[in-house]
């Protein structure tokens, strides 16, 4: 069953959020589907899609964007800078030793399919914001410029 792209209210609310992140990033590097790039909503739900039916309320929706937001930008640093952060991650988590590692390999897990199912898309997430629809819910994400001489 095909699932509708566009809900009434869409436009309205990423030209809110749009907004809202243009104030806090006045240096205007900042990108909203910009013609001939991935939607980097449409990506992290795409990320997310296996985790989705464990995720049915707003907040643990809200929970795996944010990771997914964490381990995009996280997969796209250099290696050692990858595996640094990765491991600081450790102290930064909440909850005893099994429920960090359980965050670790959803990380680890998100972190794969981005290098699998975007391996060229090198832009930082600087933003996101979850919205409850009642029926659904709505991603919308902040990025930068894609780097064309990253590798």
């Amino acid at each position: 069953m095909a699932r509708k792209r566009k809900h009434k209210g869409d436009s309205g609310l990423l030209h809110d959020f749009a907004n809202q992140v243009m104030t806090e990033n006045e240096d205007g590097k900042v990108l909203f589907n910009p013609k001939g790039e991935i939607s980097m909503s449409d990506a992290i739900s795409e990320l997310i899609e296996p985790f989705r039916e464990d995720a049915p309320d707003y907040n643990s929706v809200s929970s795996l964007v944010t990771f997914a937001c964490i381990a995009w930008n996280t997969s796209i640093l250099p290696e050692e800078q990858r595996n640094e952060a990765f491991g600081k991650m450790v102290d930064l988590l909440p909850g005893d030793i099994e429920e960090r590692l359980e965050t670790l390999n959803l990380l680890s897990e998100l972190m794969e399919r981005k290098r699998k199912l975007f391996p060229n898309v090198s832009r930082a997430i600087l933003e996101h914001k979850v919205t409850d629809r009642g029926g659904d819910f709505h991603i919308a994400i902040a990025s930068t410029m894609e780097q064309k001489d990253a590798k």
